[in-house]
């Protein structure tokens, strides 16, 4: 298998790429009351464009024989990442629904561990796992790691709520809030997290059977263009909202942000897999799961945790501890 960076290089292009996927979903923040399935539709539109634009201009130097001629016998391979790239920008749109309703620090909490096991056995089954005999109780360690720093941050936001609710004057054990974690809210996380493991099915595939990255990149955004755009075709017309989504007389900001989101959501997952073949899918995966730890220092930006004790304070950092234990695990597998 063809490698493009070397190990150091792939690590910190891989984070780079968490960082960036752990941010663009800040415009949850900015929308307004612009449709979140128009801010769905329009990034994968744009990812297309972005994605396809890229390896059509670099072509020449990086598939000299031609996209066709790269292609031919891969039929079966391509249907899977156009799958995993359908599934991804479903399970977005189910993703960012949540978000709106719960806050960021939470959806991610939620659908995080079972995206993390998930895409661990999806990687591992598509790939094998590394040769090196530490793979795998590395594997284990960290993916336990990661779903505790989940379980932990989860928590902290609880006691966040508590210290609320007394600095408001009333008492947590009679006056609970209402949850906003509904049986709908819970539906939507679950089928977020099935469907947005077609990142690592489409990705892993790709991967494994040493199909150049720009096409599993380009086969990947054709997929997520194609499944977007099979649900909001629905969407749009029963709700009749073309009008809005197009922004006519409206504001263009929503397709700004779209477009800056699309940058970052497909230029990470570019980068991602073009340091895949370096790192395995796999591992590839676990650095990704960082982009977590972005999320929270968003939420701290956004200042959700204001009004928190320094006892919950407490819990939450040691939740972004774990994660960064974790992390320091897969630098000393990597470099040790």
């Amino acid at each position: 298998m063809t490698t493009y960076f070397s190990t150091p290089a792939a690590v910190v292009l891989t984070l780079l790429a968490a960082a960036m996927w752990g941010s663009w979903m800040q415009v949850v923040k900015w929308r307004k009351d612009y449709p979140i399935a128009g801010i769905a539709f329009w990034l994968y539109m744009f990812s297309f464009i972005l994605v396809w634009g890229i390896t059509l201009v670099l072509t020449p130097s990086l598939l000299p024989e031609g996209i066709i001629e790269a292609s031919k016998g891969n039929g079966s391979v391509i249907g899977q990442i156009l799958l995993g790239g359908a599934m991804m920008s479903c399970g977005l749109l189910f993703s960012l629904t949540v978000m709106s309703e719960v806050g960021l620090l939470l959806a991610t909490t939620l659908s995080g561990a079972i995206t993390s096991v998930l895409g661990i056995f999806t990687s591992i089954s598509k790939e094998g796992l590394p040769e090196n005999p530490m793979a795998l109780p590395l594997i284990f360690l960290v993916t336990v790691m990661f779903l505790l720093a989940s379980l932990v941050c989860s928590w902290s936001s609880k006691m966040r709520d508590r210290d609320r609710m007394i600095a408001a004057g009333k008492d947590p054990s009679r006056d609970k809030p209402k949850s906003n974690i509904t049986a709908r809210v819970l539906i939507l996380i679950l089928l977020n997290s099935v469907l947005t493991n077609g990142w690592s099915i489409g990705t892993a595939t790709g991967t494994a059977a040493g199909l150049p990255p720009i096409l599993t990149c380009a086969y990947m955004a054709t997929g997520s263009a194609l499944g977007i755009l099979a649900v909001c075709i629905v969407l749009f017309t029963v709700k009749k909202l073309w009008k809005t989504v197009f922004c006519i007389g409206q504001s263009k900001l929503p397709l700004l942000l779209s477009a800056i989101s699309a940058c970052c959501h497909y230029g990470g997952n570019l980068i991602s897999i073009y340091s895949m073949p370096t790192l395995s899918a796999t591992l590839s995966f676990l650095f990704g799961r960082t982009s977590s730890v972005w999320t929270y220092f968003w939420g701290f930006f956004y200042k959700e945790y204001e009004g928190a004790g320094k006892k919950t304070m407490r819990v939450l950092y040691f939740g972004l501890l774990l994660y960064f234990l974790a992390l320091g695990l897969l630098f000393l597998y990597n470099f040790g």
